[in-house]
């Protein structure tokens, strides 16, 4: 199998965000909080919105402000490890512990399952997932993968399958129902008849622990291992990690796609996102208010709101939605210090053209270019429904080319709110004269250089013509300071 390392190139735009409102991110943990613990291993959200947390203390919802320390109703909970949580169709939390196995809650009563836990070697569950039918499929450190399909239970182990390792750490299941399992010891792809298990000596995969997996709309898979992410569409193995390309960290824990479809990946150095093609965004401790380092679980609401469950500094939430892309002029050149809107919110472009801005998840509002000179296009985008995620979103700005006897293109960049212009030539220099409305002289610059700022605004208000003479001729243009 041929493989693909994807490298760094002058067309990846890497967006480092360094300074995030405070509002955008909350940390629960237990001295703010009645959170049971600090490290959070697991985390789900139900139909009514409410998050379960899988802690090294136990398990607990936040319901709204209010937490729920299920302990109070079951001791098996109390001081355990919850590795795993998952909710099924008929909204039955199903918890995953080291000690007692897997234990079922539907809001009233607890099953435990001991009979089960013993007969088929059950203790610590790692992961828990739920197929189209109902069937539970766990994942057993040290015990291969079990299915209940709510009457009968099946086990799976490598002595007696193909399973490549009975440490088993993530299960995903593709749009066709076929299981997709990450080991200790590589990957394995189970159809419920064969199965084919993929490693570091038969493939391209990175590395063989695999702690995480995702799949996109188009059915490909996303592999989180111990030696960065990796993609897999079925013949081709692409890798991302820190050496090429803006992973925060190799070790990938969690991962999941928002609403918006960009995927968010959790490391032990902090979240990136990324949309799959050469846009990406991170998130750690010196950039953001992330508090930790090393996220070990994640979950997105349907609010759009991100949950990081953190190594001893509590549970994150990013109230966010992300917006970015680049301005442009029309030749396809990055415009710098352009501010955009989006309601109450702004952001400028960097040097290359390039802006992050975030809003509140939820929030109905349309994101533009704030210059009444600037004829942008699209005009306007409509962010009302954005939930997630969304990159790519790029502006042109139509500038203004002046005319006349010259024959090299001389281009006006109007940033009138600024209080500058600058004027692309083709030549290095130019002879740049201003005049009023009544025909007056009223400024001169002798040897103007191709891209200089020229400040406007102590100049009167008014219409004003700008002449630009070069070796190539003259050419000029008409513009109102308002």
């Amino acid at each position: 199998m041929s493989k693909k390392i994807i490298a760094i190139a002058t067309v990846l735009m890497y967006l480092t965000v360094m300074a995030q409102p405070q509002s955008n991110w909350t940390t629960f943990d237990i001295k703010n909080s009645d959170i049971t613990g600090n490290t959070i291993l697991a985390l789900a959200t139900d139909s009514k919105n409410n998050k379960w947390v899988g802690t090294s203390e136990g398990l607990c919802r936040l319901s709204g402000k209010t937490w729920t320390d299920y302990a109070m109703f079951n001791d098996k909970l109390k001081g355990q490890f919850v590795n795993c949580l998952s909710v099924d169709k008929q909204g039955t939390l199903w918890i995953g512990t080291d000690d007692y196995g897997v234990i079922e809650f539907d809001g009233r009563n607890f099953s435990e399952h001991s009979a089960e836990t013993r007969r088929l070697n059950m203790k610590f569950i790692r992961c828990i997932t739920i197929d189209k039918q109902d069937v539970k499929w766990f994942g057993v450190t040290l015990g291969g993968v079990v299915r209940y399909d709510g009457r009968e239970w099946t086990k799976y182990t490598a002595a007696e399958s193909g399973l490549l390792s009975d440490f088993v750490l993530c299960i995903t299941i593709d749009r066709r129902g076929r299981k997709w399992i990450g080991t200790n010891d590589g990957l394995c792809l189970f159809d419920d008849n064969r199965w084919i298990g993929y490693t570091t000596k038969n493939s391209d995969l990175p590395d063989n622990i695999v702690p995480a997996i995702a799949i996109d709309k188009d059915d490909v898979k996303w592999l989180g291992t111990l030696a960065g992410l990796c993609r897999y569409d079925g013949n081709t193995w692409t890798t991302y990690n820190t050496s090429n390309s803006p992973m925060p960290g190799n070790q990938v824990n969690a991962l999941s796609f928002d609403q918006s479809g960009a995927l968010w990946i959790a490391t032990d150095n902090g979240v990136a996102v990324f949309d799959g093609n050469d846009h990406w965004v991170t998130y750690t401790t010196a950039n953001s208010r992330f508090p930790a380092k090393n996220v070990q679980s994640l979950v997105i609401d349907n609010q759009g709101n991100k949950w990081f469950g953190t190594d001893f500094q509590g549970l994150v939430r990013f109230s966010a939605c992300g917006i970015s892309g680049t301005v442009t002029d029309e030749s396809g050149n990055p415009m710098a210090d352009v501010k955009l809107t989006c309601g109450n919110y702004s952001a400028t472009t960097d040097k290359d053209g390039a802006y992050i801005l975030e809003i509140p998840a939820g929030t109905a509002t349309v994101l533009r270019i704030d210059d009444a000179s600037a004829n942008a296009t699209p005009a306007s985008r409509d962010m009302t429904q954005l939930r997630g995620f969304a990159f790519g979103q790029d502006f042109t700005v139509s500038l203004a080319a002046a005319e006349g006897t010259g024959t090299e293109r001389v281009v006006v960049n109007p940033y009138l709110d600024k209080g500058y212009i600058t004027i692309t030539l083709e030549s290095p220099k130019a002879e740049i004269e201003f005049i009023d409305a009544s025909g007056t002289s009223i400024r001169k610059i002798p040897e103007y250089l191709n891209g200089n700022r020229i400040t406007i605004s102590r100049m009167p208000k008014g219409m004003y013509t700008v002449k630009i003479k070069t070796v190539k001729g003259e050419k000029s243009l008409k513009f109102n300071l308002r």
